[in-house]
């Protein structure tokens, strides 16, 4: 109850700042109050308004996205800089792509590294991905293939499709090796994680299960 009393206080204060705008920013914000009620959205380029049972970090992270959304990248920073000393995992990803983007902020992917890895490190699901991903290709850090893995099946296990898919193709190929290269055991662990994918409408999955199964009876 005190959370719906906060979050319509922070509504009728964005459509009260609505009101004497004019142009495009009044649309910005109006379009923002829409989706603001939708539940569970997690918005576009990898930034999100926030999952947070806490009512005052929830209210908090809809007010920087808010300020992000309209370019103000300074002030959303500093709420977020706020939220991540909190341990604000929505948060701490945020902050990571302002940096991978160079939005407000010099583009800096060691500091993006920083702040995936402590989301990652608190269980976010989302952050362990990403952090997977930056391993993968060496963006902001030595490009481990071993730590990609790690932190994949970290997301996997919370049942992140795309990495299941990810870590089954990574074990199948032997870390990029090659089909052929790989053991029994990475196989075995790549089917399992690959019917995991299949299961949750991976597209490809099922094709490379396939090609996986087929190899096997060799």
């Amino acid at each position: 109850m005190v959370f719906d009393y906060l979050f319509n206080a922070f509504i009728y204060s964005i459509v009260n700042r609505s009101l004497r705008l004019k142009g495009i920013v009044k649309m910005k914000i109006t379009a923002l109050i829409c989706l603001l009620f939708l539940p569970n959205i997690v918005f576009g380029n990898d930034f999100t308004a926030g999952r947070d049972k806490n009512s005052v970090q929830a209210i908090q992270s809809l007010e920087a996205y808010a300020k992000y959304k309209m370019a103000q990248y300074d002030e959303a920073r500093e709420i977020w800089l706020l939220l991540a000393e909190k341990n604000n995992s929505s948060a701490l990803i945020n902050l990571a792509n302002l940096y991978e983007q160079g939005q407000g902020v010099e583009r800096d992917l060691q500091q993006s590294i920083v702040y995936l890895r402590r989301a990652a490190e608190l269980g976010d699901v989302r952050g362990q991905f990403q952090l997977a991903m930056a391993y993968e290709k060496g963006l902001g850090v030595d490009r481990d293939l071993w730590q990609a893995a790690f932190w994949l099946e970290k997301a996997a296990l919370q049942g992140d499709e795309t990495a299941q898919f990810n870590l089954g193709v990574m074990l199948a190929t032997n870390y990029g090796e090659g089909l052929m290269t790989s053991s029994k055991k990475q196989r075995t662990e790549a089917v399992k994680w690959l019917t995991k994918a299949d299961e949750n409408d991976v597209e490809d999955a099922a094709e490379f299960l396939t090609l996986l199964s087929n190899m096997m009876r060799f």
